[in-house]
């Protein structure tokens, strides 16, 4: 009896490979894509509204009622800060509701996940001392504003969600506003988002 076994050719090696190759890429970049999203950042002042445009496409997008200056960024939570002539600072962030750590598999929606948010953010600003406060929660239109505060600083969130994307905006110059003042433009700001 011959036992001999005859082996693959090298160019039959290379072909398996060259499958294997290719399968593995298409496994990588798949996985890789459902992390990320592309996004195109822009806005700018209409003097003919007399409001600032900020876009994160395709997350959200708002309009800050008179000029304002963009200011720096934050890599860690994707919020914009802006200012104006009076030294008011906003911060503007958009995000998809599963990029938080809380909620990265995406099971909290709606309301259920703004409350999810305002717990652990609250979680957050009470381990380092300030003091947090729902001011006005609404189930209906998915957002809940707080104020975060202590005696060195007071800011005032208001946090929403709309069909999976996030909008974060609040205001940091308390001193310049009054407290229906901050409330009154972060619903501004809110209502731009969700048109």
């Amino acid at each position: 009896m011959n036992h001999i076994k005859t082996l693959p050719s090298k160019r039959g090696i290379l072909e398996v490979f060259k499958g294997f190759l290719v399968l593995l890429a298409i496994v990588f970049l798949t996985g890789c894509a459902s992390q990320k999203i592309s996004t195109l950042v822009g806005g700018e002042y209409d003097a003919a509204k007399d409001a600032t445009e900020y876009f994160v496409f395709p997350l959200g997008k708002t309009e800050l009622p008179g000029k304002w200056e963009k200011g720096r960024y934050s890599q860690v939570s994707g919020q914009q800060f802006f200012h104006n002539q009076d030294s008011i600072v906003v911060a503007v962030a958009f995000n998809r509701f599963d990029s938080y750590e809380f909620n990265q598999r995406g099971s909290l929606k709606g309301f259920d996940f703004i409350q999810g948010f305002y717990e652990w953010e609250s979680k957050y600003f009470e381990n380092q001392g300030f003091t947090v406060q729902i001011i006005e929660s609404d189930r209906e239109k998915n957002y809940i504003i707080y104020q975060v505060y202590s005696k060195k600083a007071d800011v005032c969130f208001l946090i929403a969600e709309k069909n999976g994307n996030v909008g974060s905006f609040s205001t940091c110059s308390a001193e310049k506003w009054t407290e229906n003042e901050r409330v009154a433009f972060l619903k501004t700001l809110f209502q731009e988002f969700t048109k």
